[in-house]
């Protein structure tokens, strides 16, 4: 018998797809990939995808724990394909150690769907970088067992009144990872303990980005079975409202977390048989909102932020009435320095006022955020290393460990594991790495001296713009559309700015997802020399304008490009300066985008109308008042003359 072919990453995804009963068109949009991305990758076009395309695909097939890594490093030919589909249906234990390629995104992993992830093999490293935990990285974090119990416990309790809990933290304490990493898969696992069942209501994790209320409406009206444009039209008319459509999206059947129907063989908790006979509360939305700050920082539309903020408490606290159970448990991840302005809208004042705080780690749980990952992944650290790394830490904010200073102690010791000589971690494989902060910017300093002198002037380009800045000058990092970065630019500069991403990606300096890059910390905005020092400082002022009037741009486009909007008088001027700065410099600057430079010749056409129409004005006044005055001396000359008498007749008499 002639000996079948191996299954192709074309062939899985097919088949992947006929299982969750998806068109190609359907899975794309869910993927937030375009239709031609899919239908390329099932015919074989393209026979591989990267990782970021690879983790979306999974996502939206709802592949997870080692479905979703074998799937990833399918994708990527670094597993077999038929690997994928046992792992999915549970039938064999799943080893990548017969492929010899692992990389830090490849993981096998043994177990039951209720256990939490076991790695089975060597990995590049099981330390994040500067990116966050997520949830399937899970297994390798530690140090905040305490914490995610805590906030599971508060979670629970908010079940018995308005359902809004905000945690709060400075940036670089944890916040991301805690929920991400730490509460999800708890809850997933077992649910919250004063709600018997719930580790199957639906949950659902987004950033607000620049459009939160089409991120909302998005998220849950796919997970509703609704139509996404009409619920983003109530939110406008009506935000309270939207309580109606998070109550169809928490009745709905469980879901994955990217709202596709979770086929009952995988991602399903059963519940203890203790439990199979208490009273089951009403099913509710679990949402969370992770970075809640991105709502000043990328939203400049008050009124757009209001209606968010007003359809989260909604749902939250069971909509007008507030006489039905809400729909929805509500959790806020937000840094410290913007409680204040959070607390300026009072459905959110008693929120932050209670939040719960991410504090900075003991010197005992950050012993095992060093210790613990390192010995998942077959390894161990040395404990001079470990000594050395906490009197660091201490050194830097003497009286705490590590608050603020997470993501640069994990990047270290992921540099670090990654360039060590033997198994264990040892001082010396840390002292190589330059440092905590040094790691950072070695790193990055590594990336941009690999590159050649025009993807150098691009990375210039790059980080600029992926960097925003408030007018009160407050430097944070911001999101672009991968098209923004490449618009306008010729084939070349097009490659170079894709080598750029590339290279500060492999080092976890940059995120990338299929359609948009950013930083994966902030901490690089201030721990590499050449971006802080040189091309922040030298631009400062200019970035101001730039983030302002990206942000009005934007909003101008969104409401079908409204004169209200546009630039005028002082406005006007700052951003014609900064704009002819940026065309004379383009070395030092981004471009301009295409809507940023039609705002811009939309507001100074209007300003040029406005200053013909004040010039006819004032022609048409200056003709009234001379011709006024005109007529007031023909009329006082007409007035005059009657009066006078004839000189020949006054002699006469």
């Amino acid at each position: 018998m002639a000996e079948q072919p191996a299954l192709s990453f074309a062939g899985l995804l097919r088949r992947l797809r006929a299982q969750a009963r998806l068109t190609q068109e359907e899975l794309a949009e869910v993927a937030g990939l375009s239709p031609r991305c899919v239908s390329d990758l099932e015919r074989g076009i393209n026979r591989t995808a990267r990782k970021d395309t690879a983790g979306l695909l999974a996502d939206a097939l709802s592949l997870t724990g080692p479905a979703r890594e074998l799937f990833v490093a399918a994708a990527r030919g670094r597993a077999p394909a038929a690997q994928v589909l046992a792992a999915a249906r549970g039938d064999a234990p799943v080893t990548l150690a017969a492929t010899g390629r692992l990389s830090r995104d490849v993981v096998g992993f043994t177990g039951g769907q209720a256990e939490l992830a076991q790695p089975t093999t060597v990995i590049d490293s099981p330390y994040r970088g500067l990116s966050a935990f997520e949830e399937q990285d899970a297994a390798f974090f530690f140090g905040r067992e305490a914490a995610a119990t805590q906030v599971l416990e508060r979670m629970s309790r908010h079940l018995a009144g308005v359902g809004l809990l905000v945690v709060s933290g400075v940036s670089g304490a944890g916040k991301s990872s805690l929920l991400r990493a730490g509460v999800l898969p708890r809850i997933r696992r077992a649910g919250l303990a004063s709600a018997p069942g719930s580790e199957s209501w639906p949950l659902l994790l987004f950033t607000p980005t620049r459009a939160p209320l089409d991120e909302l409406a998005l998220r849950v009206a796919l997970l509703a079975g609704a139509e996404a444009a009409a619920v983003r039209r109530g939110l406008d008319v009506d935000p309270a409202g939207f309580v109606l459509t998070a109550r169809q999206a928490a009745l709905a059947p469980p879901r994955g977390p990217t709202g596709i129907a979770t086929p009952p063989a995988v991602g399903i908790a059963i519940a203890p048989a203790a439990d199979r006979h208490q009273p089951r509360p009403q099913p509710r939305l679990l949402l969370v909102v992770d970075q809640f700050e991105q709502l000043f920082t990328q939203c400049a539309d008050e009124a757009q932020r209001r209606a968010f903020v007003t359809a989260l408490h909604a749902v939250a606290s069971g909509g007008h009435g507030r006489t039905r159970t809400p729909a929805a448990l509500v959790v806020l991840g937000v840094r410290a320095d913007f409680e204040a302005r959070c607390a300026d809208y009072p459905q959110l004042a008693d929120a932050i006022q209670g939040r719960y705080l991410v504090t900075a780690l003991t010197e005992r749980q950050l012993r095992m955020a060093i210790i613990e990952p390192a010995k998942k992944a077959g390894g161990r650290v040395e404990g001079d290393l470990v000594d050395a790394l906490l009197a660091e830490v201490r050194a830097r904010q003497p009286g705490t460990y590590g608050a603020g200073m997470l993501p640069l102690l994990s990047h270290a010791l992921d540099q670090a594991w990654r360039c060590r000589l033997a198994g264990a971690l040892t001082l010396t494989d840390y002292e190589r790495t330059g440092g905590i902060e040094g790691a950072v910017a070695d790193s990055a300093q590594r990336a941009y001296d690999g590159l050649t002198p025009a993807q150098q002037t691009a990375a210039r380009q790059v980080f600029t713009r992926l960097t925003a800045t408030s007018s009160d000058g407050v430097d944070t990092a911001d999101r672009a559309a991968r098209a923004e970065l490449t618009e306008g630019k010729s084939a070349a500069e097009v490659q170079d700015v894709e080598t750029v991403l590339e290279a500060f990606a492999a080092e976890r300096l940059l995120t990338l997802a299929a359609d948009t890059v950013e930083i994966s910390h902030e901490a690089l905005l201030t721990a590499w020399p050449l971006l802080h020092n040189t091309w922040l400082a030298e631009t400062h002022a200019d970035r101001i304008v730039r983030t302002r009037l990206h942000n009005v741009a934007a909003e101008w486009t969104r409401h079908a490009r409204d004169p209200s909007y546009l630039y005028s008088g002082s406005l006007l001027h700052a951003a014609a300066g900064t704009a002819a700065r940026v065309s004379g410099d383009p070395a030092r600057h981004p471009p301009l985008s295409r809507t940023e430079r039609d705002f811009l010749d939309a507001s100074d056409r209007a300003h040029r109308r406005r200053a013909r129409r004040r010039q006819a004005f004032t022609a048409f006044l200056m003709a009234l008042v001379i011709g006024f005055a005109s007529a007031t001396a023909l009329a006082v000359r007409a007035g005059v003359q009657p009066g006078r008498k004839d000189p020949g007749q006054r002699r006469r008499r």
